[in-house]
């Protein structure tokens, strides 16, 4: 299950809901997560994408008036792994 889109559904990059970033181009997703406290990661549909590495985390943390049931932690550290492509995405 991924993030809920409250309203905004048609940021999830299905072919034909918006239209392609171009080349050298950025894109800002704003969207309101409702409280999906947690670690959570992107990822392209194109194959092209990934191998050009269009993936990524991100995490959403509790807001102040949301008690969590444990204590914070000491640290934390985000490890996100990926595999090694054999071939170039050229």
């Amino acid at each position: 299950s991924g993030i809920q889109q409250r309203r905004n559904s048609w940021q999830d990059g299905v072919l034909g809901t918006t239209c392609p970033i171009p080349v050298g181009w950025n894109w800002t997703y704003e969207f309101q997560v409702k409280d999906q406290i947690g670690s959570f990661f992107y990822f392209p549909s194109i194959y092209l994408q990934r191998a050009a590495g269009g993936y990524g985390d991100f995490i959403v943390n509790n807001r102040e008036v949301i008690p969590i049931p444990f204590e914070a932690p000491d640290g934390d550290i985000t490890l996100f792994i990926s595999d090694w492509y054999t071939r170039s995405q050229k």
